[in-house]
C-alpha cells in the first residue's frame, strides 16, 4: 500500500487526508476490513483518485489472504495500462510508482521475472524522488530480480545506492551483536515499526551477503547461525571456492529455524538443499549421485508444490504460485543425465526447460548433443566386420561387403519441428543456436572493447543472458560457438547437406585461438564434405602431412571426455592418416594413400583400416589377399 505521505493530491482537503492517514495506520496494524471501510468513505468524494483506487485494490487483496491475485492483477493493469507482452516501460508520475511495483510483483510470482524488472527498472528511474518506505521494498525487490536473472553487478550496485540513500552502515549489518550501532539511522526509519525495521534488516543482511558472493568476494564474513538460510549462503561460499566437502557438510547440518516452507515462505527448504546437493556432486563429476540428488529435488517439489495452482482464483495465495523450481532442476538434470550416456531422459528434461527458456543458444545446444548422442549410440551397434554375409556355395560363393549406412531421409508427411531424438530435430536445434549467437555477437564484440567507465548502473553489460544458466561474456561465447559450429557441420555432414556443411566447417577453422581439438574436426569436416561432393582436390588441401604433423599438445587430453575418442596428439595424427588415405585413394595417388596407412598404427582406426585395405587390394587385383583379409576377420564365415 502507497504511503500516505508519499504523494499528497493537492485536491485532498484536510478530512480527506485524515481518512487517508487513517487507512494507513490501519493497514499497518493489519486491520483490512477497517482500512477498507475507510477507503470506501475516501472514495466518496474521491472516486477518480488513482492512489485511492490503488489503495484499495491492495486492501482487496489482503483481505482475501493475498488468494484473488487474478483481480488485483486486473485492477493493476487498469491504473499502469501494461497489458500483454511488456516491451518498454516508461513510468512518468512518481505517484503511481507503487502500482507498477505490485504489477512487477504479480508478474514474478508468475514466473515473469524479465517483464517485472523491466517495470522495477523504470520505478527505479525515479531513485531520488521516492520516498523511503516505498524504496525500502522496491529496492530490495529490484536487487532480487537482478540476481534472479544472473545480473550481479546491476545488483550490486543498486545496493550501493540503498545503502547511502538509506544511511545503512555496512560493517554492521553483518555483526551478530545487536548493540552495534543501528544498521540505519533513526530519520530514515521513522516510517516502519521495529518489526518492520527488523524484517528489513535480516531481508537486507541476506540480500547483501548474496549479491557479494555472486559478484565473487568469496571471503566475507557470515554470521554464524545455524538457520537454512545462512547454511546455505556458507555451503556457496565454500563452493566458490572449491571446497566441495565443506559446502556439502555445511547443507547436511540439523537448523535451529521453523522449516522453509511452500505454504509459509514461498520456497521449500528441502528442494533446494537437495539441488544444491546435486550441484556439488556434479562439480566434483560424480555424474550419477548428482542425477540421484536432482531426482530428489524434483519429487520434494512436487511434494511442495502440488496444492498450488494459477487456475484457481480463490487458490493459493500468491507467493505460493509459481513456487516450483522444477525448470532449473529439469536444466541440471539434463546436464546429468547427458554426462551419464542417457540422452533420451536428458532430451526430456531439456524440452520442459525450453518452454520458458527458449532464447538460450546453450540449451539449443544440449537438446542437439542428446540427438547426437541416440545417433552415435545406433551407430556404435552395428557390425563392424569386413563381410556381411556370403552367396552361394563352392567355386561360386561370393563374399557380401559390409554396405555403408545410408543417409537418412525424412518422411514428406514428418514434420522436422516435433520434437525427437532424431539428427533431423537436432540439425533444427543447431540451427536455433546458430542463430541466437549471431544475432547477440555483434552486441559482445562492441561491448568488450568499450572502455566507457561512466555507463549508468541499470547499462551495465553482464553479458548475453542465458537463463536458468549463467550469462555468457565473450570467452564463454567463443567455447559456445566453437562447439555449435562443430556439432553443426558434423550433423550436416552425417544429413547429406554437404554445401551448409563446408560452410560452417570454415567458418569454425577461421575463429581466433581455435583449440586444436576444434581445428582438427574443422579440417575433418571440410574435407569430408568436399569428398562427398566429389571434389577430392580440394579435400586434400584440409588433410596436408604438415598440418598432421603439427598436431600436438595436451589440449586433445584436456578437453577428453571418456567417451571422447581422439584423447591424444597420436590419436588425432592417426585419424588424419586415415582420411588422407582415403582421399588418396580416391585422386589416384596409391603410394601415397599407402604410406598414409602405414602411419595408422592407433587402435580407433584398426576398424576402418581394414575395410580400407581390402579396397586397396580390390583396385590392385590381388583377390587372394582379399580372401585372406575376410577369413582373418569373420572365420566363421569361411
Amino acid at each position: 500500500m502507497a504511503d500516505a505521505n508519499s504523494a499528497k493530491k493537492s485536491t485532498l482537503n484536510d478530512q480527506e487526508r485524515d481518512l487517508e492517514q487513517q487507512a494507513f495506520i490501519e493497514f499497518q496494524k493489519a486491520d483490512y476490513h477497517a482500512c477498507h471501510q475507510t477507503l470506501q468513505k475516501l472514495l466518496k468524494t474521491q472516486d477518480s483518485n488513482p492512489k485511492v483506487l490503488h489503495n484499495r485494490a491492495v486492501v482487496e487483496f489482503y483481505n482475501s489472504d493475498l488468494r484473488r491475485y487474478d483481480q488485483f492483477r486486473s485492477a493493476m493493469i487498469q491504473l499502469t495500462g501494461l497489458v500483454g507482452e511488456i516491451r518498454t516501460v516508461e513510468v512518468k508520475d512518481r505517484e503511481s510508482c507503487a502500482a507498477y511495483v505490485n504489477q512487477a510483483i504479480v508478474l514474478y510470482h508468475f514466473k515473469q521475472p524479465q517483464a517485472a524488472l523491466k517495470i522495477m527498472l523504470a520505478v527505479m528511474a525515479h531513485f531520488d524522488r521516492l520516498d523511503d518506505y516505498l524504496l525500502r521494498r522496491a529496492g530490495i525487490f529490484t536487487v532480487h530480480l537482478l540476481l534472479d536473472t544472473n545480473q550481479p553487478k546491476k545488483a550490486n550496485r543498486l545496493l550501493g545506492m540503498l545503502q547511502n540513500r538509506l544511511g545503512i552502515q555496512v560493517y554492521a549489518i553483518l555483526s551478530d551483536s545487536d548493540e552495534d550501532e543501528p544498521l540505519i539511522d533513526n530519520e530514515s526509519r521513522k516510517d516502519i515499526s521495529e518489526l518492520q525495521f527488523e524484517e528489513f534488516r535480516k531481508e537486507f543482511r541476506l540480500i547483501l551477503i548474496r549479491s557479494n558472493l555472486l559478484n565473487g568476494k568469496k571471503n566475507m564474513s557470515i554470521p554464524l547461525e545455524d538457520t537454512s538460510e545462512y547454511s546455505i549462503l556458507k555451503g556457496h561460499q565454500y563452493f566458490l571456492g572449491n571446497d566441495y566437502q565443506m559446502a556439502a557438510k555445511e547443507l547436511s547440518k540439523q537448523f535451529t529455524n521453523e522449516p522453509v516452507s511452500v505454504n509459509k515462505h514461498g520456497e521449500d527448504q528441502n528442494t533446494i538443499l537437495a539441488n544444491n546437493m546435486g550441484v556439488i556432486h556434479f562439480s566434483v563429476k560424480h555424474y550419477a549421485l548428482a542425477a540421484r540428488f536432482f531426482q530428489q529435488a524434483l519429487l520434494f517439489d512436487k511434494s511442495a508444490t502440488e496444492d498450488t495452482s494459477t487456475e484457481k482464483v480463490e487458490g493459493s495465495p500468491l507467493y505460493c504460485v509459481g513456487a516450483t523450481k522444477r525448470p532449473e532442476i529439469l536444466y541440471n538434470h539434463g546436464l546429468a543425465l547427458l554426462h551419464l550416456q542417457r540422452p533420451k531422459e536428458a532430451f526430456e528434461c531439456m524440452l520442459i526447460v525450453l518452454n520458458s527458456n527458449h532464447n538460450n543458444p546453450r540449451l539449443w545446444l544440449r537438446l542437439a548433443e542428446c540427438c547426437i548422442m541416440v545417433h552415435r549410440q545406433e551407430k556404435q551397434t552395428q557390425n563392424t566386420n569386413i563381410c556381411h554375409g556370403t552367396v552361394g556355395s563352392g567355386v561360386h560363393r561370393k563374399y557380401v561387403l559390409n554396405p555403408l549406412r545410408k543417409t537418412a531421409v525424412v518422411d514428406g508427411d514428418q514434420s522436422l519441428a516435433i520434437p525427437a531424438t532424431t539428427l533431423e530435430f537436432g540439425s533444427l536445434c543447431l540451427r536455433n543456436a546458430v542463430t541466437l549467437l549471431e544475432f547477440h555477437e555483434p552486441e559482445l564484440i562492441r561491448q568488450s572493447e568499450s572502455t566507457d567507465k561512466t555507463v549508468p548502473w541499470d547499462k551495465l553489460f553482464e553479458g548475453v543472458p542465458c537463463n536458468p544458466s549463467l550469462p555468457m561474456k565473450l570467452a564463454s561465447f567463443n567455447k559456445l560457438k566453437c562447439a555449435v559450429l562443430a556439432a553443426y557441420s558434423y550433423v550436416l555432414n552425417t544429413l547429406g547437406e554437404y554445401t551448409l556443411a563446408l560452410k560452417y566447417a570454415k567458418q569454425l577453422s577461421t575463429m581466433k585461438d581455435l583449440p586444436q581439438s576444434y581445428l582438427l574436426l574443422s579440417h575433418m569436416y571440410a574435407a569430408e564434405a568436399l569428398i562427398m561432393m566429389n571434389r577430392p582436390l580440394e579435400a586434400i588441401t584440409y588433410l596436408e602431412p604438415k598440418f598432421i604433423a603439427d598436431l600436438s599438445g595436451d589440449d586433445f587430453g584436456m578437453r577428453a571426455s571418456p567417451h571422447w575418442n581422439i584423447n591424444s596428439a597420436e590419436a588425432a595424427r592417426c585419424v588424419m592418416h586415415y582420411n588422407r588415405a582415403v582421399v588418396s585413394f580416391l585422386v589416384g595417388d596409391y603410394e601415397q594413400a599407402k604410406i598414409s596407412m602405414g602411419s595408422c598404427n592407433h587402435p580407433l582406426v584398426m576398424p576402418y583400416l581394414k575395410m580400407l585395405n581390402v579396397y586397396q587390394e580390390l583396385l590392385l587385383g590381388n583377390y587372394d589377399k582379399v580372401q585372406l583379409l575376410i577369413r582373418y576377420d569373420t572365420p566363421h564365415l569361411i
